[in-house]
């Protein structure tokens, strides 16, 4: 399986992500994390934590992009939909954490049916935290970044609830499909070139272009929730 990332300006919760996959416990499914980014942008930049989680152990693949193109998730999906060797993409955002038994349950459930031979994308619910909570909270963090954060989903667990919600759209922070179906319908993620970030156009056309979605409960998936200001220079 493959977990395909793009990242700008969400290192801080994208090593909270990175350390919750390299925590997860049971028969889970080999997983390959590819991730998209601007070089040289951000602190720490993401090419600093892509070397620092390849230390401890994770097989990650990174995609820069180029300046301009960081507000377009869909260029490197496009170029990861073409190239990935996996059985399974999963495009997800930068800012999630899973349950440290996440992949283990979802393995379990996708080697059978319907999940099996489903040929849509595949959508699960997310544990949307406070948003207020979370900006403070990382606004009076003191690590220093990169690093591995011990027990992410016993910590996020125990953050206040917005919402739980999600599996019946399959938005853009779990969309998970076969790569034999995606290679079967085009290879393409979207063929639209701008994606205006909150909006997720390309979301909606890659759930189209696949026929549209089915839902699937699987362990929480904890979503980050991050400052909503339109200013893309800041650490979210």
């Amino acid at each position: 399986m493959e977990i395909n990332i793009h990242c700008h300006m969400y290192q801080h919760r994208l090593c909270w992500m990175l350390s919750s996959i390299l925590q997860q416990q049971g028969d889970i499914p080999e997983i390959i994390t590819s991730i998209s980014f601007l070089p040289n942008h951000g602190n720490p930049t993401t090419e600093s934590v892509i070397q620092f989680f390849r230390e401890q152990g994770l097989k990650i693949i990174p995609v820069p992009i180029n300046k301009g193109e960081e507000g377009n998730r869909a260029i490197a999906r496009n170029l990861r939909a073409k190239n990935t060797q996996t059985d399974w993409m999963l495009y997800a955002d930068s800012d999630m954490a899973y349950d440290t038994h996440f992949f283990e349950d979802l393995k379990k459930k996708i080697e059978v049916e319907p999940y099996k031979s489903e040929d849509k994308v595949i959508g699960a619910d997310r544990h949307s935290m406070q948003i207020d909570f979370c900006v403070d909270y990382f606004k009076n963090d003191t690590r220093t970044y990169p690093c591995v954060v011990p027990n992410v989903a016993d910590i996020v667990s125990k953050w206040p609830l917005w919402y739980i919600k999600g599996k019946g759209k399959a938005p853009g922070y779990f969309q998970l499909a076969s790569v034999k179906a995606i290679k079967d319908k085009g290879g393409i993620y979207s063929e639209i070139n701008i994606d205006k970030w909150r909006l997720c156009r390309t979301d909606r056309v890659f759930r189209d272009h696949m026929g549209g979605h089915v839902p699937i409960d699987l362990l929480p998936q904890y979503h980050l929730n991050h400052c909503r200001s339109d200013d893309h220079t800041m650490q979210r």
